[in-house]
């Protein structure tokens, strides 16, 4: 009887540990690597990927800039980032920043014409509706669900156990925008602003009608630098970000519920809230980048109530 009981406790402990791993869930945000000099960096990376992956968390997100500005944006180069990207254990999901196509035409970065580099990456870091890594995951691009937004292919989004993941293709050095009327830069900068902002719209409004728990938006760029007023929570008419943040805006407060926006950019490790009028369900995280080649670990408990952990995830190469 000792023993029947003593298997049935084991079995019950075994059963309340196997309900409690399926209500939390753990992933991760890293951005702006590797940078710097390619026998330091490529090393560091390689340690702060194989701790990743000992941890084993569902996914990870690359935020863009996955090398320096003043690197050559090569195919070669480019294309030594996606094979890292394929080195995670499980699945990697990308949305690509500035110094992978916006800086290019730089003479350090190999004056490259940007809408080129746009295109290779889209071509290779794209190529189908699965994310990279080792164990990719389907996604919804916005490429295949909404007509006339085919280019979009690095738009995507998809449902984790009731929290909707969104990407948004936002870049730093201010979203590419250039204020001269006609210019190639504005063009491209005016139909990929109103392809973010219409994705994210709909992105918002498919989570709520699925009854989502919360929402996760990730993008690359820092929007909260020059031309953001914090007082006053808005953006200056020559800001790249102006319209997807006020999209991101309107579209968080009426969801009510939990949103969070993951961006990197400015390298330094930060939560905060961005909108504590206008959107105080939003809460902002910045991740680690350049020379403090580190990561955010992201816990996730889903019952008996919503809770998200933010935790640096420290490189074993690197001083703390």
């Amino acid at each position: 009887m000792k023993r029947r009981l003593a298997a049935a406790f084991v079995i019950a402990c075994l059963a309340l540990s196997t309900v409690a791993k399926a209500e939390e869930f753990t992933f991760v945000a890293l951005g702006d690597m590797p940078y710097g000099p390619q026998e330091q960096a490529y090393p560091a990376f390689k340690t702060l990927i194989a701790e990743i992956n000992r941890r084993a968390p569902v996914f990870t997100f690359h935020l863009g800039d996955t090398k320096s500005g003043t690197e050559p944006c090569s195919d070669r180069l480019l294309l030594e980032q996606r094979d890292f990207m394929n080195s995670f254990a499980s699945a990697l999901v990308y949305t690509p920043g500035d110094n992978e196509w916006t800086d290019c035409h730089r003479l350090l970065a190999g004056a490259y014409d940007p809408l080129d580099r746009l295109r290779f990456i889209r071509t290779h870091f794209f190529p189908t509706d699965e994310s990279l890594g080792g164990q990719p995951i389907r996604i919804e691009r916005q490429a295949d669900v909404m007509p006339g937004f085919e280019p979009f292919v690095e738009n995507s989004r998809f449902n984790w156990r009731g929290v909707w993941f969104v990407t948004a293709h936002v870049v730093g050095s201010n979203n590419n925008f250039d204020a001269v009327e006609g210019s190639d830069a504005t063009e491209e900068f005016l139909a990929r602003d109103e392809a973010n902002r219409v994705w994210l719209a709909d992105s918002f409004d498919k989570a709520e009608a699925a009854g989502a728990d919360a929402v996760v938006v990730a993008i690359h760029a820092d929007m909260f630098g020059d031309g953001f007023d914090p007082q006053q929570e808005s953006f200056a008419r020559v800001s790249g970000f102006k319209g997807f943040a006020e999209t991101l805006v309107s579209k968080a407060k009426s969801f009510r519920k939990r949103v969070f926006l993951l961006f990197g950019d400015s390298h330094v490790y930060r939560v905060f809230h961005p909108f504590p009028r206008s959107a105080g369900n939003l809460t902002a995280v910045e991740v680690y980048g350049a020379e403090h080649m580190h990561a955010v670990e992201i816990a996730v408990r889903l019952r008996p109530s919503l809770m998200f952990t933010f935790a640096p995830l420290l490189n074993p190469a690197l001083p703390a």
